[in-house]
């Protein structure tokens, strides 16, 4: 059945982008497919929401799993600087998994510590041991 999103998982999602100091502004355009923005100093994103009932692998290739979410995502008409992002909760885990979706790929957002977001699926060894890594500096 399709129709609007329940509103607990929108009050949810508020607080959570609350939480990591952005500001929620629901999609009021119903042609457009996304569900809300969110916004802070120099980032807006275009977020849309998914809630599913079994878990997702963490290897999950997002565009091949979910490709029509992908799709109207991309399809935006938006300028390139505004992100686009597809939050999936599963019904067992209660944790929003974030996706980043690109013009050509996507990626699963580990952890972000300027918005004190991290996966519950974050493996840290994994990443100590990865092939290639990069320290980006905030000056």
């Amino acid at each position: 059945m399709k129709g609007p999103r329940p509103s607990k998982i929108r009050d949810e999602t508020k607080i959570c982008a609350g939480n990591m100091g952005y500001r929620w502004v629901e999609n009021t355009e119903p042609d457009l497919p996304f569900d809300a923005f969110m916004f802070r100093q120099g980032i807006i994103v275009a977020v849309k929401l998914k809630k599913v009932r079994y878990t997702i692998d963490n290897d999950v290739i997002i565009e091949s799993k979910y490709p029509d979410d992908v799709g109207m995502l991309r399809s935006l008409p938006l300028p390139q600087c505004v992100i686009r992002e597809l939050w999936i909760r599963t019904q067992n885990e209660r944790a929003w998994r974030r996706f980043y979706i690109l013009p050509m790929t996507t990626a699963e957002i580990e952890f972000n510590s300027a918005e004190g977001y991290r996966n519950t699926h974050f493996d840290e060894e994994k990443m100590r041991n990865a092939p290639i890594r990069r320290a980006i500096s905030q000056e």
